[in-house]
C-alpha cells in the first residue's frame, strides 16, 4: 500500500518531468499527436514509480528515458498539420 509520502513523492517527481516536457517540448496531442500525450505521461509515470520505489535521481532519469523512447514516432503523430 502507499501511503501519504509516497503518493506526494510520486505526483511531485511525475509533475517534474512533466514540467520538463511542458518546458522543452508539447504535452498537446493536437499540436504532436500521440507522442505528445502517451508519450509524455509513460515516463512521467515511471520516473514517479522508480522515485518511490527508493531509486536515485539518475535511475528516475532513466526510467523516464526509457519510457519515452519507447514511444517515438508513434504512427498517430500529425504529419503536414495538426490532429483533426
Amino acid at each position: 500500500g502507499a501511503d501519504e509520502d509516497g503518493v506526494v513523492e510520486f505526483l511531485l517527481t511525475a509533475t517534474a518531468i512533466g514540467a520538463l516536457f511542458k518546458a522543452n517540448a508539447s504535452i498537446s496531442g493536437a499540436e504532436v499527436g500521440c507522442q505528445g500525450e502517451v508519450g509524455s505521461a509513460c515516463p512521467m509515470a515511471a520516473g514517479g514509480l522508480a522515485a518511490v520505489m527508493g531509486g536515485t535521481p539518475a535511475q528516475v532519469e532513466n526510467a523516464a528515458e526509457i519510457g519515452i523512447e519507447h514511444n517515438l514516432g508513434l504512427t498517430c503523430d500529425p504529419v503536414g498539420g495538426l490532429v483533426q
